[in-house]
């Protein structure tokens, strides 16, 4: 049986950290993944040539190339942007009372085209401009601008 050359461990080190990516499901941010394919890469070359020297020398070259320029690409393709959908995009937006409010009663607020039942911590009056700042349920808690 053929022995295992440092070129075949390098290999399987490579497989293992693509395999630890994929049972992790992308926690490490695709890291992992790249420094597997760079450490496979790396050792197929060094097998090819029958050279561990080159193997060695691929893998920081390799790494520094995806640290300076890979890794901003993949990382923009994984980013995740979040926008307030809903309820929540209602905060800070402007309205107008249209049922007066007080500390104890909510009354009735006009944002856009829809009315939404609303709480303040003072006295607001119909035809004032309220400012949303949080949102509980469908009830939104204003202050008058």
């Amino acid at each position: 049986m053929q022995e295992l050359s440092t070129n075949h461990v390098i290999i399987v080190l490579g497989v293992i950290a693509i395999i630890a990516e994929m049972v992790m499901g992308v926690a490490t941010g695709f890291d992992l993944f790249v420094i597997g394919v760079i450490l496979v890469i790396s050792g197929a070359l060094g097998i090819m040539t029958a050279s561990f020297s080159l193997s060695m020398i691929l893998i920081p070259v390799l790494s520094v190339l995806y640290i300076f320029v890979g890794r901003r690409f993949i990382k923009q393709r994984l980013a995740i942007t979040t926008h307030a959908t809903n309820a929540d995009a209602l905060i800070g937006k402007q309205g107008e009372v249209v049922r007066k409010i007080t500390k104890e009663h909510p009354g009735r607020v006009k944002i856009d085209s829809e009315v939404w039942r609303a709480q303040a911590q003072t006295h607001i009056d119909e035809g004032a401009q309220v400012v949303v700042q949080s949102v509980s349920g469908v009830t939104l808690t204003v202050a008058e601008r």
